[in-house]
């Protein structure tokens, strides 16, 4: 499995859990925006996390003291739909963490397939946006390590059912897709 298959699983796997379980009234819960996540940095500490997202915003939901290493995961609901943040934390300090859709974006629906065949692997996130033109594409998943930033960007096409998708790895294309782009 690749590292960035790795970074992606927890920031995935949270999201969906987001998007399967049911939503409470947002007045009563207890959420983590985008500012907020980008405040969290690679090195913090628990009690950071927490003093930085609204209070209960980040339940944890996985431990292991096993090895000498002290293992924790929380998963966070985020403030827009569907969103949420994960962070893992390794002997006290954060080692990894992501969002899915804290960024709140919709594609303007102007991607096209001459667009999309111009973006090739390679390609970093700027020369992306320069091609697809602006607001075309949206971040919807991000994860960050030490040593890695892997994410992900969305980009429609309004006039009939098309989407591309973009894989990011320490901002240069390492793969994309695209279905029903005309």
């Amino acid at each position: 499995m690749s590292r960035m298959h790795l970074l992606a699983a927890p920031v995935l796997a949270a999201g969906l859990a987001f998007v399967a379980a049911p939503s409470a009234s947002a007045a009563t819960t207890a959420t983590i925006s985008k500012a907020e996540y980008d405040l969290i940095k690679i090195g913090t500490t628990t009690a950071k996390m927490h003093s930085i997202a609204d209070s209960g915003a980040c339940k944890l939901k996985s431990r292991d003291d096993s090895g000498g290493i002290a293992y924790r995961h929380y998963e966070c609901k985020g403030n827009k739909p569907y969103s949420s943040a994960t962070f893992d934390f390794v002997n006290g300090k954060l080692e990894i963490k992501g969002q899915v859709l804290l960024d709140g974006l919709e594609s303007n629906g102007k991607m096209t397939k001459t667009k999309y065949g111009k973006i090739k692997v390679g390609s970093t996130i700027s020369q992306m946006h320069e091609i697809a033109g602006k607001g075309t594409c949206v971040r919807v998943v991000q994860s960050q390590s030490r040593t890695d930033n892997m994410a992900i960007y969305d980009c429609e096409q309004a006039s009939t059912f098309g989407v591309a998708s973009f894989f990011f790895d320490n901002g240069k294309v390492t793969s994309r897709n695209q279905a029903g782009l005309r």
